[in-house]
């Protein structure tokens, strides 16, 4: 019997940049404020396209040394559309 891969809900966030500016990297950010960084390789690169978008992945979930939370994400469905990032004045 196979084991069923967690899933995770959040939003997509920009985690990593080049020295252009570019995003490298994503992180996924859960309701109860937990961040999961997103491996950039497979499914998971697909994701730096859907930057504030929430979405449901599913993965594996691994912690580092250091106690940051990766997941290597096997599938993912689009919840939203971008969350409106606007600064209130």
């Amino acid at each position: 019997m196979k084991k069923r891969l967690p899933k995770i809900k959040g939003l997509i966030i920009p985690s990593n940049w080049d020295e252009k500016g570019n995003i490298k990297a994503v992180s996924l950010h859960t309701s109860d404020e937990k961040e999961y960084l997103v491996e950039v390789g497979g499914v998971g690169k697909e994701l730096l396209a859907h930057i504030h978008h929430k979405v449901e992945a599913t993965g594996k979930i691994s912690e580092r040394l250091d106690g940051r939370k990766y997941i290597s994400v096997h599938s993912y469905s689009t919840l939203s559309e971008p969350e409106e990032m606007v600064a209130e004045t």
